[in-house]
């Protein structure tokens, strides 16, 4: 709604006042309208939907099922300004289970009104869990995924991949200008440089974040895939000892199929043929970097990809990126040689964001 739904919901028409016209009840709330329409609209076009500030959401010391949420401002996806003027407990309750969104949203009531006095409606803030997003205007403070009724809820011991119980908040979107889009990945990795592929990755979300690239949500899972519907970009590291399984064929096939991207990588030389093989059954048959592709060009300049872990192979086939170079591994800062120098994480990292924005740009993000 930040473009287009705020464009029309600016209004085209306003109340044009002459003496003796007749300020009726009607008349004083449309001239009013049209001051909070172009409010709204004003809200959006500059700020987005999102959090301004503040709304800091934290778990309970020790852990239960209440949760802390800070004072702070927020612009919902309708252009309202939401305020919460202190601090808020809000509880769980020990019933819940599965997945919460825990949301803000605007209300009003009317106050006064006695007799012939003048009646006001006064601005209100409501929080509540709900297990989706609601239809009207709301936005995200974080998530939570209870594993049973009454679980306790901590805060995330890695907020890049919190587990279940604990607060998530990768999905708050913060209202301002400029804000980098968000983009989820599922990081599929294994074998014994499975968590160090995974610690990349992470890495990579920071430097994303800090070049103002994108917003990664990272999520990990073994190799028996889950549904991939939400992710755009499916990272799968092969490691020795990989196979490429049926039902991980069978997902992928339809995950490619839906026109989203596969970034995969051999993370040693055992996990090539394995990975070949893979390719086949996909159908795909990569080939080298075209001359002038955007892979090499946006928005980082390289004349050839940089070196990683294992060489700096890299083959296309439309939304499929194959390489054998483990990227990932280096950007946790790794080399053939042992530790990286600084210079090599960097390029490392910029080329990632090139990665990533070839594969998101090709899933339609």
């Amino acid at each position: 709604m930040k473009e287009t739904g705020a464009i029309n919901l600016y209004p085209r028409m306003q109340v044009k006042p002459f003496d003796g016209m007749s300020v009726t009840a009607e008349v004083w709330a449309q001239a009013h309208d049209e001051h909070r329409q172009a409010l709204n609209a004003h809200n959006l076009v500059s700020h987005g939907s999102g959090i301004l500030t503040g709304l800091e959401v934290t778990a309970n010391d020790p852990a239960d099922q209440y949760v802390f949420i800070s004072p702070g401002a927020a612009v919902d996806p309708a252009g309202n300004i939401i305020v919460v003027p202190e601090a808020v407990t809000y509880d769980f309750g020990e019933s819940s289970e599965g997945t919460l969104y825990l949301v803000l949203g605007k209300g009003e009531r009317e106050v006064g009104g006695v007799g012939s006095d003048t009646r006001y409606l006064q601005s209100e803030f409501v929080i509540a869990a709900r297990p989706t997003m609601p239809k009207r205007p709301a936005v995200e403070l974080a998530r939570v995924t209870l594993s049973k009724s009454g679980a306790a809820i901590h805060n995330a011991a890695n907020p890049l991949r919190p587990a279940a119980d604990m607060l998530d908040l990768r999905f708050r979107s913060q209202a301002g200008p400029a804000v980098p889009p968000l983009a989820r990945v599922l990081v599929m990795a294994a074998g014994s440089t499975g968590p160090a592929a995974l610690s990349g990755w992470e890495h990579l979300a920071r430097a994303c974040q800090q070049a103002g690239a994108y917003r990664l949500v990272i999520d990990a899972a073994a190799f028996t895939p889950p549904d991939l519907g939400a992710y755009p970009l499916v990272y799968l590291g092969a490691g020795e000892g990989f196979a490429p399984e049926a039902g991980l064929v069978k997902a992928l096939a339809a995950h490619l199929q839906q026109g989203k991207s596969l970034l995969l990588e051999a993370l040693d030389a055992a996990a090539q043929p394995a990975c070949q093989e893979l390719l086949g059954l996909l159908q795909r048959a990569p080939a080298a970097l075209p001359a002038g592709s955007p892979l090499l060009e946006e928005p980082y300049l390289f004349a050839a990809p940089p070196d990683g872990v294992g060489g700096s192979e890299v083959l296309l086939a439309g939304q499929v990126i194959y390489s054998t170079a483990a990227y990932s591994l280096a950007w946790a800062g790794r080399s053939a040689q042992g530790p990286a120098a600084r210079a090599d994480i960097r390029s490392a990292h910029e080329w990632g964001i090139n990665l990533l924005r070839y594969s998101l740009k090709a899933a339609g993000v």
